[in-house]
């Protein structure tokens, strides 16, 4: 079996779609593409592929991961390149779904923010049995090297596939970029936002929308077509086409990549993008949270919370009423308890909240939950027996405790 040392966690073929190819199809082939290394302020043209977004034996050291890689390299990038040309099959929108999937889980990103998360809710359990720990750093540094030592590369591909269904009834769109601003990639290239749960969404959730570019001139949209409708076939408004590339900005880890250097060398030193990128990487923490009812122990998707108003991703009318704080989303998929959920929200009395400001808040959540509880109705289809809120059913909403909502009918 071939081992290959240097493993890309961004695909090579991946970034060909943004490099200049010189002698292309001999041997003397170079790929050679554009970045810029944030820890370094590093701004840099005619990078060959072949030593970025790599690392030595970062999958494994026997070449089983590497390999399996490779394989479904082939197919991704056929895959792909039919979607360049718009002769796409179903095939092949199927394998670029698994291309997603697997993109979003083979990042040293992903990777980071996994061990960070696991190290965060360690430390949050430990804190909430024993209280303040004596040497806390002594303690911290114990579960970093517990943590890598368990949470690899191979164990989060291994799950992967576990995620492929929370995309198949998302829809796949081909944009073209009609403006003569290139579009721009990372090494996190795949984003995740949502424009109804701005602060939390999973991929299961409603208005849930995934994009990453292909090329310079065209991009790859997984939408909730039920929420969102139809998407352009071309996008012809530059501030669009710079909106979509702030997200790649925000979501890199360590590098942009372009085809070429005025791509994004007017971007670079934006102190408004800078700080965003900042918060992002702060709010991927897992942290802990006293909601005035009890200790919660929170983690963080590498979803971005931010949303900046894409006229192409428009909410419906009834939902933009919503305001971004307010905003939350639940799964697409009906579920008679998670509606019990939100009917908890509307209904319970907040008197059981100690904290005033929790409490005014929860009274304001209380008027748009009603909004969006209307919507999601009809985005359901809830059956109509279980819209019917019996006086039995309304005692128990307005003072049942409220995490017996989640887990549990009542």
């Amino acid at each position: 079996m071939q081992i290959t040392v240097n493993q890309h966690y961004v695909p090579r073929f991946y970034m060909k779609y943004f490099a200049n190819i010189k002698n292309a199809g001999t041997k003397k082939e170079k790929v050679l593409i554009t970045f810029y290394q944030f820890k370094d302020n590093l701004l840099k043209a005619n990078i060959p592929t072949t030593s970025i977004c790599s690392e030595d034996y970062f999958y494994d050291q026997d070449g089983k991961i590497e390999n399996a890689l490779a394989n479904m390299e082939i197919k991704w990038s056929t895959a792909l390149n039919n979607a360049i040309t718009a002769n796409f099959t179903m095939d092949d929108i199927e394998s670029i779904r698994e291309f997603v999937i697997y993109q979003i889980g083979r990042t040293k990103a992903m990777l980071s923010h996994n061990r960070g998360m696991a190290v965060s809710m360690m430390k949050g359990i430990l804190k909430h049995q024993f209280g303040n720990m004596a040497d806390e750093e002594v303690v911290n540094d114990l579960l970093k090297n517990k943590i890598q030592n368990e949470i690899t590369p191979e164990l989060g591909l291994s799950i992967v596939k576990e995620m492929m269904s929370a995309m198949r009834d998302l829809e796949m769109k081909v944009i073209t970029n009609g403006t003569s601003i290139n579009f721009i990639t990372s090494d996190v290239p795949v984003i995740i936002i949502n424009p109804l749960g701005i602060q939390s969404a999973g991929l299961c959730s409603v208005g849930e929308v995934i994009f990453f570019p292909i090329s310079p001139w065209k991009m790859i949209f997984f939408y909730d077509a039920k929420l969102f409708g139809k998407l352009p076939d071309t996008i012809c408004d530059e501030s669009i086409i710079e909106t979509l590339n702030q997200y790649q900005y925000i979501s890199a880890d360590e590098r942009l990549l372009a085809k070429e250097i005025k791509d994004i060398n007017h971007i670079i030193n934006s102190e408004t993008l800078n700080a965003k990128r900042e918060q992002f990487q702060e709010m991927q923490k897992t942290n802990i949270i006293d909601d005035g009812v009890e200790t919660l122990l929170a983690a963080k998707s590498r979803s971005i919370p931010y949303y900046y108003g894409l006229s192409i991703l428009r909410l419906p009318k009834s939902l933009r009423k919503i305001p971004d704080d307010f905003r939350e989303t639940f799964s697409r998929d009906y579920s008679y308890n998670t509606r019990l959920a939100i009917l908890c929200r509307i209904y319970r009395d907040p008197d059981f909240i100690r904290n005033k400001k929790l409490a005014e808040h929860w009274k304001k959540q209380q008027t748009y939950s009603k909004i969006l509880l209307n919507y999601l109705d009809s985005y359901w289809n809830t059956p109509k027996e279980d819209r019917i809120i019996t006086p039995e059913l309304m005692k128990k909403l307005k003072t049942v405790s409220v995490k017996s909502f989640m887990h549990k009918q009542i």
